[in-house]
């Protein structure tokens, strides 16, 4: 494990801040702690509290939202952080490997990207995401329809669609259509922090939560060597020169993931797999008997000893025995959860560990928990028996299109604004109020100041930039704003808004 020295991947700079001279390991631990306030005080935390985990709109307190989900993801997070320090610590590697009085820091690192990693969902969670992605496709696909027309020139996207004149031009007009349909909350996540809130966290602490590694516009084939790193949109076009900036600040290639992103992963995927089957026994979707039956037909044929053994029929047998002295379904899921974190946590510090020259540099191209072990295989019974009978059940269908009609209709709603030509869009912004335009000027004014702002300054870094190029970045600024909006509701806010903006109540 030569050449691997996690002192390099502790970056205490910030991009707002002038540069930071440390002088002792505890100035490094001051700093994370900084980010720890931050990151804890934001709205963005704050937010989660108020958008779905599974069901949207749920009532009943004892069902997770984001922000419950998150704080198991911390739990779990920092265990998985602390058995690997000690395995390294017990087989004396961490002088070797750089972390050396760095525990602290390792740990916070990791806790902190387990609160954050769902800070950029939208409403109603991935139906949110496919909703804003499929309206803004339909957006593109409208003006491609009417190319041939002598329309389609003085229609709003006219000018994403014109070719031919200019490659770097052409290219930039094609990253734009991309980029503004593939919405994604792990990309909103990382314009929330640096761009929309100014976290100013240190480059260490947001490098944690670039979970993907490729741009929203994407369009080429994936190369094989990280196509699961590059799997979903990490960041947009937007962000872009800042992305660059931290990968030279924390030493990541173009397509590598900092290292300790692979265990908030893993903490993620051990905690919303009971969590989701948890939620479905606590909105009656099946009872504890029936999610046995359907663990153990995922399963398959159970051998003493093996996995489910451990886990799931200690759980239920635990359940029957406890009945007498306390809520047996209650009972079952904590037992369920601390089997499964007792069997999951030491084999995903373990493949961490037996991994560490590939996952150190970024580039290992997998899940730690994406093996062929007993440990995946549990977790994928999990996955299986909820996607099969809590995601497919018609009460969370009906909800995901509820909310798919409600972020649908907001984007229509807002469309107006999408349409002004770029002076008159500008008077608006500049005064205001436009008088050609009184239903776009009382939609402008209920766009938070967080999301005008920076759209007034990503206008103001394109001054001096050609005509044709700030027309179209122009336009996707314009959209990004109306994407930030919308997709920063909580899902009771979206759903109110969305009812009193159709006059339905």
């Amino acid at each position: 494990m030569s050449g691997i020295d996690f002192k390099t991947k502790f970056n205490v700079q910030r991009p707002f801040s002038p540069p930071i001279e440390t002088a002792d390991a505890y100035d490094i631990i001051r700093q994370f702690e900084s980010d720890r306030g931050r990151i804890i005080n934001s709205a963005a935390i704050r937010r989660l509290q108020q958008k779905t985990q599974v069901f949207p709109l749920e009532k009943n307190a004892a069902v997770r939202s984001r922000l419950t989900h998150s704080m198991e993801v911390q739990q779990v997070g920092r265990h998985i952080a602390k058995e690997i320090l000690y395995h390294l610590g017990k087989a004396g590697s961490l002088e070797s490997l750089g972390l050396s009085g760095s525990s602290d820091p390792f740990e916070s690192v990791v806790e902190m990207a387990c609160l954050m990693h769902d800070i950029g969902n939208p409403p109603f969670g991935h139906f949110g995401e496919s909703a804003i992605n499929n309206w803004f496709a339909k957006r593109m696909d409208l003006a491609s329809l009417k190319s041939g027309s002598t329309a389609f020139e003085s229609c709003s996207l006219g000018f994403l669609r014109r070719e031919g004149q200019d490659e770097t031009l052409d290219l930039l007009r094609k990253k734009v259509r991309y980029d503004l349909c593939h919405f994604d909350g792990n990309a909103q996540a990382i314009r929330l922090v640096f761009t929309l809130l100014k976290l100013n966290l240190t480059f260490t602490q947001t490098a944690c939560i670039l979970k993907y590694t490729r741009p929203a516009y994407w369009f080429e084939p994936l190369p094989e060597t990280c196509d699961y790193l590059m799997k979903k949109p990490g960041f947009y076009l937007s962000e872009e020169p800042f992305i660059q900036r931290l990968r030279a600040e924390v030493g990541l290639g173009e397509f590598s993931r900092f290292p300790l992103t692979y265990i908030m992963e893993a903490a993620d995927d051990i905690s919303y797999c009971i969590a989701d089957l948890e939620d479905a026994v606590e909105k009656d979707i099946f009872t504890v008997e029936q999610l046995y039956r359907h663990l153990k037909k995922e399963w398959g044929e159970s051998a003493a000893g093996d996995l489910f053994d451990k886990v799931v029929e200690v759980a239920y047998q635990k359940m029957d025995r406890a009945r007498t002295f306390r809520n047996p379904v209650d009972y079952f899921f904590m037992e369920l959860r601390v089997q499964t974190v007792k069997q999951l946590v030491p084999h995903a510090a373990t493949r961490f560990i037996s991994n560490l020259s590939s996952i150190f540099s970024g580039t290992f191209n997998q899940a730690l928990l994406e093996d062929d072990s007993q440990a995946n295989r549990l977790l994928e019974s999990y996955k299986s028996v909820a996607f099969k009978h809590v995601f497919n059940h018609y009460e969370v269908e009906e909800l995901e299109l509820q909310g798919y009609r409600v972020i649908s209709g907001l984007l229509d709603i807002y469309s107006p604004l999408l349409d002004m030509p770029l002076d008159d869009f500008s008077e608006l912004v500049e005064k205001d109020t436009h008088r050609s335009y009184p239903i776009e000027t009382r939609l402008f004014h209920k766009l938070s100041a967080k999301h005008r702002l920076a759209y007034s300054e990503a206008m103001a870094r394109l001054l001096n930039r050609p005509q044709e190029e700030r027309e179209v970045m122009e336009y996707y600024h314009r959209a990004r704003m109306i994407q930030d909006y919308i997709s920063g509701m909580t899902d009771l806010y979206a759903y109110d808004e969305y009812r009193r903006l159709m006059a339905a109540e």
